[in-house]
C-alpha cells in the first residue's frame, strides 16, 4: 500500500489543515471506549507529549505517531476494535481475515468471505452484500446494544479499512458511489467526503459503502507473497496513511462533478480540458477499468440521490435539473441504477 499523500488533516476547531497531521477528533474517537473502561489513556498519550485536555483543545498527532498509538492501545486492550465491540476483536483478527480471503478469485467472493469471517467472530456483525441494479451495497449493521453514535469511530474505521483493503486486493482505484453513515454529522467535525473521496450521507438507516456492481467482478491481484509485507503495518496504517486517488478516472469524475450542465458535456470537452486526445482519454480510462459515459452517469446518479434524499423537490423537477427532457427516462435510468424507482428510493430513504 502506497503510504504517500495527505492524511486526515481537517482541524475540528477551524485552524488551517496541517499536512500529515491526524485530527484530534480521530484520536479522541480511538481512545474514548478504552477511557470509559478505565484505561489510563493519559499514560498512553504521555509518550507523545499529549494528554486528554490537550486533545480536547484540538492538539493532534502526526500519522506515524497515531499509528503507533493505535498499536499500543490495541495491545493494551487485546482488541483491534479499540474497545468498542461487545466481544473484543483480538489481536490478529484483521490478519486472519486477510489470510481467509486472499485466495478468493474476485472481490465479490472476498467480501462475502469477510462477512462470513466476522459472523463467525461475533453475532454483533450483521453485515451483508446487496446487489441492486447497477449498485453493490456493503452494509455494516452492528447489533451490540449501543447507539450507533456511540460506536461511530468503529463504524468509520471499518469503512475506511474495508474500502482501502478492497482497493489493495484488486490493485486498482475503487471509486465509491457514496457512503452512508448511521451516525450524525456532528460525530466527526471533519470532511469525511474528502477522506473517503465520495459523497457522504449521515443519519442513514444503516452504514454502508455503495459502489458500482462491476467492481465485484474484479479479480484479486494479491497473493500470500504480497500479503506478508502488507500486514507488517496493517490495519493501523490503513487508518492513517493513504494516497489521494490521482488516477485519471478520479480526476475526470471530479471535473465532471464540477460542471453544472452535464447533458452538454462531451468527451471532446473533457479531453481538451486534460490536454489529451479523445482516443487517449478513452484508452487510459479503459486501462483503469472505466468509460467516459459511465463516469458521467456516476455523477448524475450521485446528484439524483442527493436531491431525492436532501430536498423535497418534485421528482419531475429533479429530472429536469439532471438534464432529462422526459421524467419517464429518469425513472427508467434510476431504476436501472439502484433497483428502485425514485419514489421508492425516497420513501425508503435509500
Amino acid at each position: 500500500m502506497d503510504n504517500r499523500g495527505r492524511e486526515m488533516t481537517q482541524s475540528r476547531h477551524g485552524a488551517h489543515p496541517r499536512e500529515g497531521m491526524i485530527d484530534s477528533a480521530f484520536i479522541i474517537g480511538a481512545l474514548t471506549a478504552a477511557r470509559r473502561q478505565g484505561l489510563d489513556v493519559d499514560r498512553l498519550l504521555a509518550d507523545y507529549a499529549l494528554d486528554w485536555p490537550a486533545l480536547q483543545q484540538g492538539r493532534g498527532l502526526n500519522a506515524r505517531d497515531y499509528a503507533a498509538l493505535l498499536r499500543q492501545l490495541w495491545q493494551r486492550l487485546n482488541d483491534e476494535s479499540s474497545g468498542y465491540a461487545q466481544r473484543p476483536m483480538r489481536l490478529g483478527s484483521f490478519r486472519m481475515m486477510c489470510h481467509a480471503s486472499i485466495g478468493c478469485r474476485n472481490l465479490r467472493r472476498a467480501l462475502l468471505r469477510v462477512i462470513e469471517y466476522f459472523r463467525l467472530m461475533s453475532d454483533e456483525y450483521q453485515w451483508q452484500l446487496l446487489e441492486q441494479g447497477e449498485e453493490a451495497r456493503f452494509q455494516l449493521r452492528m447489533v451490540n446494544g449501543q447507539d450507533d453514535s456511540n460506536i461511530s469511530f468503529l463504524l468509520l474505521s471499518l469503512c475506511i479499512i474495508l474500502h482501502r483493503w478492497s482497493a489493495w486486493m484488486i490493485d486498482s482505484p475503487l471509486l465509491l458511489s457514496r457512503v452512508q453513515f448511521s451516525f450524525s454529522r456532528h460525530s466527526f467535525d471533519t470532511d469525511l467526503s474528502a477522506l473517503l473521496q465520495a459523497p457522504v450521507r449521515f443519519d442513514a438507516s444503516v452504514t454502508e459503502l455503495v459502489m458500482p456492481v462491476r467492481y465485484l467482478q474484479a479479480p484479486i491481484q494479491q497473493s500470500p507473497d504480497t500479503l506478508s509485507p502488507f500486514l507488517a503495518n496493517s490495519p493501523e496504517q490503513l487508518l492513517t496513511h493513504y494516497r489521494k486517488d490521482d488516477s485519471l478516472s478520479a480526476r475526470v469524475r471530479d471535473f465532471i462533478d464540477g460542471q453544472q450542465e452535464l447533458e452538454a458535456l462531451s468527451q471532446e470537452m473533457v479531453a481538451s480540458h486534460f490536454n489529451i486526445s479523445v482516443a487517449t482519454l478513452g484508452r487510459r480510462l479503459k486501462r483503469e477499468g472505466h468509460q467516459f459515459l459511465e463516469l458521467k452517469d456516476k455523477v448524475r446518479r450521485g446528484r439524483a440521490v442527493k436531491l431525492l434524499l436532501g430536498s423535497e423537490l418534485p421528482i419531475s423537477d429533479i429530472a429536469e435539473q439532471l438534464g432529462y427532457s422526459e421524467p419517464s427516462v429518469f425513472y427508467r435510468n434510476f431504476k436501472k441504477w439502484v433497483g428502485k424507482t425514485p419514489a421508492e428510493f425516497r420513501d425508503n430513504r435509500g
